[in-house]
């Protein structure tokens, strides 16, 4: 019975319009900031638990807020915060030339 009841409020545009709002009104939200220049502002994500290849079984993913560009960089998920830092720097700093 509870889950007819849980389907037909579901799909009732009445049910929908009059139900009460259980949270707080959310405020209005403002856009970030754009940056000056490529590579001030970094999106850096963490992609675990993948299958083992090359000895490597996660990926750091770092996008560039400007261009958008993704790049890839392969590690094991024994990684340490240095070794992340290392590797981005290896990887992305002196790839590009930046300082």
């Amino acid at each position: 019975m509870s889950s007819y009841i849980e389907q037909y409020i579901s799909i009732c545009n009445l049910c929908f319009w009059t139900k009460v709002a259980r949270h707080p009104p959310v405020e209005e939200l403002y856009p970030l900031p754009m940056p000056d220049a490529r590579w001030d502002i970094l999106s850096i994500d963490f992609v675990v638990e993948l299958p083992e290849s090359s000895g490597c079984d996660a990926v750091i993913m770092v996008v560039d807020l400007i261009s958008k560009r993704a790049y890839f960089i392969l590690v094991h998920t024994t990684v340490t915060i240095e070794g992340v830092a290392r590797l981005f720097f290896h990887n992305l700093w002196k790839l590009h030339g930046l300082s």
